[in-house]
């Protein structure tokens, strides 16, 4: 069994540890010298921000100014707490109208509605969208007006990936287990240790109950807890070492709680143990599973499934994502949920109104696009306005301690000044 994942659509693939050693290099103070990497005290520029000279291009992040703007172009946010916007990002020499620009056209016969590829931009970076067609009659289009736009959101809420792989354990993965069995109260071999990568096992025959209360069928089901879909072209059922069964088992799809009969397959022996193979020949994408056995007295101790699973991937860190919304005029919202189940803001960048009559076909466009001619690059969050102010009057405050706090005429006059501060009129 092999518990590699080898992604296929941008998945992340697993890293490996080492214990081997790192070689630490060592400059000479000769090197320092020469390569002039001496610490040196933060760079403080009067009004301005700390280290700001050595960030390459940083003054032209501060020329735009990308938070707390509602253009006026941006009358389809009726709502007080919405108050940052995306910019259709147009470099300088490229036109307004041009097949980069996400401008919002109809087609020749006014059926389909046709969205440019370009580039959003927004607080938090640039994000490339591609062309798009819609067919309004398809998406079954009321008559009225709608505001086309790209929603753009930013959390850290894990997404799928898909990733293939062989002979690959379930252990792990949130699975809602039944089987035959669970119908006993206390039985010793549960259906969770054929899941385990361990030497545990399932048995649908418990001695310590009598006779009478043994289950009358034989079957494990598995579902997916996450709703998360996998398509297998193979799964394994090993018994135990030793075990000896006979008769055949079904591999079953479930829909809607109903097993759909996929493959059968025969009890086989190899020189590890007995075990059934399923080999699916066209492989779909499903979340549960069901397999039933012909012999009563089974034992199933791993199950190992190859094709390919998806899995919800942690991200590093939190990311802008883009999703193309058409919304009623006075119907947009200022929330989105994420696979989390979480309420998260929501930004938009509008594109434009279009008015769709009752044939299904366009009638007016009018395009409200913000654009904008210059990339943003975010900055650290520490570099911005209100803090660096904090930071420098602190800076101020200590590095001149001993002659405003300890020098008795110096310190009277701050005070004074933050009495007339207050509005106390000294004479």
């Amino acid at each position: 069994m092999s518990q590699q994942l080898i992604p296929i659509d941008g998945g992340v693939q697993t890293i490996q540890t080492s214990t081997q050693g790192r070689t630490i290099s060592t400059l000479s103070d000769q090197s320092i010298e020469v390569k002039n990497l001496r610490t040196r005290e933060t760079e403080w520029i009067p009004g301005g921000r700390p280290i700001y000279r050595r960030l390459p291009a940083v003054s032209e992040t501060y020329q735009v100014n990308f938070f707390d703007i509602i253009p006026a172009s941006n009358t389809a946010i009726q709502l007080d707490t919405v108050q940052d916007v995306g910019y259709v990002f147009i470099p300088w020499g490229e036109g307004i109208f041009g097949p980069t620009s996400l401008e919002v056209v109809a087609s020749a016969t006014f059926e389909n509605l046709i969205v440019k590829s370009g580039q959003v931009v927004w607080k938090y970076g640039t994000i490339a969208v591609p062309p798009t067609i819609l067919n309004l009659q398809e998406l079954d289009f009321d008559s009225g007006r709608y505001l086309v736009a790209y929603q753009l959101s930013y959390d850290d809420s894990p997404v799928e990936h898909l990733y293939q792989v062989n002979d690959y354990l379930l252990t792990g993965t949130k699975l809602l287990i039944t089987s035959s069995t669970d119908s006993v109260i206390g039985w010793r071999y549960p259906a969770l240790n054929a899941f385990l990568s361990s030497d545990t096992f399932w048995s649908n025959q418990d001695s310590y109950f009598p006779p009478s209360t043994q289950p009358t069928s034989t079957f494990l089901e598995w579902v997916s807890g996450d709703d998360l879909p996998s398509a297998f072209s193979k799964v394994v059922l090993r018994c135990p070492s030793g075990s000896s069964f006979s008769g055949s088992a079904t591999l079953s799809y479930v829909l809607n709680n109903v097993p759909q009969e996929v493959v059968t397959a025969s009890v086989s022996l190899d020189e590890t143990s007995q075990y059934f193979e399923f080999l699916i020949p066209s492989p779909s994408f499903q979340t549960g599973w069901r397999v039933d056995f012909t012999d009563l007295n089974m034992k199933i101790q791993t199950i190992t499934v190859s094709g390919i699973v998806t899995k919800m991937t942690k991200k590093a860190g939190a990311s802008s994502r883009c999703a193309l919304s058409i919304y009623p005029e006075n119907a947009v919202p200022n929330t989105v949920t994420n696979t989390d189940g979480e309420e998260i803001p929501v930004t938009y960048c509008n594109l434009a109104f279009i008015d769709v009559g009752s044939d299904y076909l366009l009638q007016d466009i009018q395009d409200i696009r913000p654009i904008i001619h210059r990339e943003y690059k975010p900055v650290a969050d520490w570099l911005t306005k209100p803090f660096d102010e904090e930071l420098i009057d602190f800076y101020e405050q200590f590095s001149g301690y001993s002659v405003l706090w300890m020098n008795p005429v110096v310190c009277m006059s701050q005070e004074y000044l933050s009495l007339e501060l207050y509005g106390v009129e000294l004479t």
